[in-house]
């Protein structure tokens, strides 16, 4: 639930360079003890799911708007762009999630682990099986944190993996305006698989500064090899803001479900502020927006926090909704930074931003370089920040960012415009592209119909997920909203990879060419060429297939050097002639149904044809020994005057790549 900030505030855009401000530091106000509710074994909890939609007790959304302040216009530093072809290859294995649970919006967030993702909404979570998608626990957050004394108004959730300790951590905000109440609800699973025990904790979050009581919003989440930290802005129960509070937590009491030490640091100057996840560092790294040509880094501990300023290209906020078709607009929020990840000394995190007067948000990177800091002489810079925007009237907000161990990077974000309601988008750089730019956008997931109960403003979110594959450091695994055709939203979860397969794939050549028995005879020897676009034909002259009609078939095997285990695509190229008046179907021999698996099927005519399969999806495709093989059969049905004809294949070739 998300009030935006009531103070002039301005951002940034960047590419190479950097100036940084003296570094300043804000002692911890208080600590205290906090003990552990009673622990909960989700697998006693029954019924095991339960998406029931229940009515809020409060509708989350923004109820202060402000513009941010225009940047230096002096300041030189620029923004990258997009290069002209795309960088994500799609996996096997995108579920939907939790669907429509009676709150609007979701501010889905998720963790993935080894084997499971955990997402949470407003005002549920679930956990679900990588390999599959299947869902074994949904509950609304109120039954999850049931016994600790908590209120029913939980909300902003937050999910993360801590590949250390291998737990997963959940987070949501209690807050009631009537008994000024506004709590930290925590839990963290006991091990790597979140079916089963979760030790949970109620943490005081509200501040009282005179006579005036305020509570924690909008909350930033992360870890470090020593602490789990929060963060959010402080609002007035009544009226009135004072800035940004950090809580941390010891981590290693939380481990075992002990009584945990806790911290509050007060930082009026800040707001919004994002923590990271961190594998190799003590303290817990954070960033916000400063002005509209800074960020601040902060380095948090359980006794203080550290900033210090880096200068980034100009930007703006976002200025009103973002407009939809038929007037069913879109919140943009005020240009706070929606997530925060650190990856190998650097963050990278991303917002929502205007530039240059243009009113269309565009999804605007960071990443950036700590230098080593807080330790040693030098301070963080700006390793380069770009610019993931279209130039057709479309919006791109609501971005995440994240990077793996390879410095490749991706976006997941939505795209609307006056044609568009909200498509879910993802997009990637390779470490070696031109500084600042990413690739062509993909679409993901769409919205069939307009999002919303009526024209006007409609909440759409507050942060989408995306994570790093723990197993391979290489896989992005994205979570974010689409709407349904009845106007409320959808979740859906997804894994992909950056440095397209299609950029690598290698050609084989075809070992074997041959029919089904009883449908076409071939009239050609040998391969044939059949893996070349050449001209030069193998033909198979169709026969009477009963119950088919006229049938002509080619398969085609090959042997590769990889396995189930080993393969990253298969990419089939076809070029053809058949019947206008006919089918075309194409086949995979699938080693584990030990069947002909139909990918697709197409009209006649002359035909080019490109199917992929990768990783996952194209496993059961390889044997043990690297065996693929291929089928594309044409179906005539037979009617009165129905001649044969000769199925011409210029071209079946398959191309492969090792999985990386």
């Amino acid at each position: 639930m998300n009030r935006l900030l009531p103070i002039a505030c301005t951002l940034g855009v960047v590419a190479l360079a950097t100036v940084a401000t003296a570094q300043t530091e804000i002692k911890a106000s208080r600590t205290f003890t906090v003990n552990p509710g009673s622990p909960i074994d989700t697998t006693k909890l029954r019924p095991a799911i339960d998406n029931s939609v229940r009515i809020p007790p409060r509708r989350p959304e923004n109820e202060l708007i402000f513009n941010w302040e225009k940047g230096d216009p002096k300041n030189p530093l620029k923004a990258g762009g997009m290069i002209p072809n795309s960088r994500v290859s799609k996996l096997q294995g995108n579920f939907p999630s939790i669907g429509f649970t009676g709150w609007t919006p979701p501010d889905c967030d998720m963790a993935v682990g080894p084997q499971w993702v955990v997402c949470v909404v407003n005002s549920s979570l679930g956990f679900y099986r990588k390999a599959d998608g299947a869902n074994t626990f949904l509950k609304p957050c109120q039954e999850f944190y049931a016994g600790l004394g908590a209120t029913s108004f939980q909300f902003d959730p937050k999910a993360l993996y801590d590949p250390i300790s291998k737990r997963f951590f959940v987070l949501y905000l209690e807050q009631d305006d009537a008994s000024k109440l506004s709590k930290l609800l925590l839990a963290v699973s006991d091990d790597s698989d979140p079916n089963g025990n979760w030790y949970r904790y109620r943490i005081e979050s509200k501040i009282t500064d005179g006579s005036t009581d305020y509570w924690l919003d909008y909350p930033g989440f992360g870890v470090s090899k020593d602490y789990v930290g929060f963060s959010g802005n402080m609002f007035g129960f009544t009226g009135g803001w004072l800035g940004n509070q950090c809580v941390v937590v010891n981590k290693a009491s939380l481990l075992t479900g002990g009584t945990a030490t806790v911290s509050s640091i007060q930082d009026r100057g800040s707001a919004s502020v994002k923590i990271a996840k961190s594998v190799d560092t003590s303290a817990l790294y954070a960033l916000s927006v400063d002005s509209g040509d800074q960020l601040k880094v902060q380095s948090v501990t359980n006794a203080s926090t550290k900033s210090v300023i880096v200068k980034v290209p100009t930007m703006s906020g976002p200025q009103g909704p973002i407009p939809g078709p038929g007037g069913h607009n879109l919140d943009a929020l005020d240009g706070r930074l929606f997530n925060l990840l650190y990856r190998n000394g650097n963050l990278v995190s991303a917002h929502g931003v205007t530039i240059n007067g243009d009113p269309k948000v565009v999804s605007r990177w960071y990443d950036i370089n700590l230098n080593g800091w807080p330790a040693g002489s030098k301070t963080p810079t700006l390793a380069q920040s770009g610019n993931v925007a279209s130039s057709a009237g479309q919006y791109f907000h609501m971005p995440a960012v994240a990077k793996n161990k390879r410095g490749e990077m991706a976006v997941v974000f939505t795209r609307t415009s006056s044609a568009i309601q909200a498509d879910l988008m993802i997009t990637g750089r390779k470490s070696t592209d031109p500084v600042g730019t990413m690739g062509v956008p993909v679409v993901q997931a769409t919205t069939p119909a307009p999002y919303g109960g009526s024209g006007g403003y409609n909440r759409w979110g507050d942060y989408f997920g995306l994570d790093i594959d723990p197993v391979d450091e290489v896989t992005f695994w994205a979570y974010g909203m689409v709407g349904r055709a009845d106007g409320r939203w959808a979740t859906v979860v997804f894994p992909f990879k950056v440095t397209n397969y299609s950029d690598v794939v290698q050609p084989v050549k075809a070992a074997a060419v041959s029919v089904l028995a009883g449908q076409g005879t071939l009239t050609t020897s040998g391969t044939t060429q059949v893996d070349l676009l050449d001209s030069i034909t193998a033909n198979v002259d169709s026969t009477p297939a009963p119950g088919l009609g006229l049938a002509a078939s080619m398969r085609v095997d090959w042997n590769t050097t990889l396995n189930p285990t080993t393969v990253g695509s298969l990419q089939v190229n076809a070029k053809f002639a058949a019947p206008a008046d006919a089918t075309v179907f194409y086949y995979f021999w699938n080693n584990v149904t030990k069947a002909w698996e139909q990918l697709q099927a197409t009209p006649g005519g002359q035909i080019p044809a490109k199917f992929e399969r990768v990783e996952q999806q194209a496993s059961p495709f390889v044997t043990a020994d690297g065996k693929v093989s291929v089928l594309v059969r044409v179906v005539r049905p037979n009617r009165a005057g129905t001649a044969p004809y000769t199925f011409k294949v210029d071209q079946l070739a398959l191309s492969v790549a090792p999985k990386f």
